[in-house]
């Protein structure tokens, strides 16, 4: 007879542990992403072109996730609170038949509410063709979606009869809900995020900008300095004919953000016809980063 091996605990336990550090992972991975989309794109970039990596997404996932997970603690503590007094209500109605019959019937009407809840949400989801103007219809589909699956799920615990696995089902939809609407917030979030920092680019580090070329950047940022005009009327001929110095100067920029294979610069003043300079980390010009203009203060 063959030896049967069993799994070692050990094995068993870090499968256990591996799964819900890969699932939270992933969404930590995926609301920031979404941040990110949303705060760049205020900028004229796609997200994808910067080329963050998953731990930079990672990394920015906390903001956009702060309030929503304190909102959520909140009902979530709220519905265990409540769910103990339904069970509470419930042990104390096995004794009485009459009391027992009220739960049920109460618990019926809040299922029928939670199911009214619940399709007025896909209703509206439904109707996002027709809706789109309105700015808050997303997150509405998705609250009333997650508030009426829960809620449903919840009653139909009290009642008799039941479908097999629709409580679960319910819950699967509430969850659904829950991330749906998380992601907007998230979206929304990188959005208000990239116009605070419009109103206050100058924060940004500072960078001057040396390049051999007249880039032609008048549109974005003031007229460059040419180096070889020291002084006269017009540019010191040997520097002009050296081909190999950095001859114009470009002020006025700011680093909005850095990917592995290039850096985007954004002026210091916001405007509508502005642009985003994406500068390669290979190209022939020269950055220089200026201090905070802030003295430091003496020990």
């Amino acid at each position: 007879m063959a030896e049967t091996r069993s799994i070692p605990s050990w094995l068993s336990l870090a499968t256990q542990i591996a799964a819900p550090i890969t699932l939270v992972g992933t969404m930590l991975f995926y609301f920031g992403y979404v941040f990110s989309k949303a705060q760049y794109r205020y900028f004229g970039l796609d997200v994808d072109t910067v080329g963050l990596t998953p731990r930079d997404f990672v990394m920015r996932s906390p903001q956009p996730l702060l309030v929503p997970l304190i909102v959520l603690t909140a009902l979530a503590a709220a519905v265990v609170a409540l769910s103990g007094r339904l069970e509470a209500h419930v042990r104390d109605a096995r004794t009485d038949p009459d009391e027992l019959v009220r739960v049920r019937r109460l618990a019926g009407r809040c299922a029928v509410a939670g199911l009214g809840v619940l399709a007025a949400g896909l209703v509206l989801l439904l109707a996002d063709a027709w809706l789109d103007a309105w700015r808050y219809l997303p997150i509405v589909s998705a609250v009333l979606v997650a508030t009426g699956a829960a809620a449903t799920a919840m009653a139909l615990r009290y009642l008799p009869y039941r479908a097999v696995g629709a409580i679960a089902g319910l819950w699967v939809v509430a969850l659904a809900g829950v991330l749906w609407a998380v992601s907007v917030t998230a979206q929304w979030s990188g959005q208000a995020r990239a116009e605070l920092m419009a109103r206050h680019l100058q924060d940004l580090p500072a960078v001057i900008l040396d390049s051999k070329e007249d880039l032609h950047l008048r549109n974005t940022v003031p007229a460059p300095e040419d180096l070889c005009w020291t002084s006269g009327d017009a540019p010191d001929a040997a520097c002009a004919a050296r081909a190999d110095e950095f001859r114009y100067r470009y002020r006025g920029l700011h680093l909005l953000v850095q990917g592995p294979d290039a850096m985007f610069l954004v002026p210091g003043q916001w405007s509508p016809s502005a642009t985003t300079l994406d500068v390669p980390r290979d190209a022939d010009v020269r950055l220089q980063f200026q201090f905070v203009n802030t003295p430091p203060r003496r020990q």
